[in-house]
């Protein structure tokens, strides 16, 4: 099996070649969701929007291998490292690319993310991340958020331990 090239994927992913997914930074946003949410098959064709025959096949390894080594990553509790500085706190930026991305991801498998066991933990966890999407653009409250750019940054700091615990949400035994 291939190492993981980075270079690679970024190269492509941001490239004018890709013509059907996300880029660089919001594919590892797609993924991470993918990696720390509930089980989702369709997770691949869905990141290309039913175009993944089209991408070649050296990137579609090494998107596999990328979430692969997020989910070894989490399940050796060493959490997730972003291939940008998360200290970007606003809404365009690395990071709220990342944040489409994941968002995307958790949205495709909505059901499966917003059971009734698990919904109030849910939103307090992905809430620096639907803030950095720009999602609910016309709710006033994620705008003034938005406009805070001290809350901004803490709320940018939260999202990697946030990740770790909506993997242990989904990924622990009841």
């Amino acid at each position: 099996m291939s190492a993981l090239d980075l270079d690679q994927l970024s190269d492509y992913l941001d490239g004018d070649q890709n013509e059907f997914g996300l880029d660089f930074a919001a594919t590892h946003g797609f993924l991470s969701a993918i990696a720390v949410g509930p089980h989702y098959e369709a997770w691949l064709n869905a990141l290309f929007d039913g175009n993944q025959k089209k991408v070649p096949a050296q990137i579609i390894e090494q998107i596999k291998l990328w979430l692969n080594e997020l989910r070894q990553n989490l399940a050796n509790e060493d959490g997730i490292a972003f291939p940008f500085e998360i200290e970007e706190a606003d809404v365009d930026s690395s990071l709220g690319d990342w944040s489409v991305g994941f968002v995307d991801a958790m949205f495709l498998n909505e059901e499966a993310w917003f059971t009734p066991e698990f919904e109030e933990q849910l939103v307090d966890l992905t809430l620096p991340i639907m803030v950095f999407s720009g999602v609910d653009e016309e709710d006033p409250q994620m705008e003034s958020f938005r406009r805070n750019g001290q809350l901004m940054d803490e709320l940018a700091e939260e999202i990697p331990d946030n990740l770790n615990e909506l993997y242990l949400m989904y990924h622990t035994p009841a």
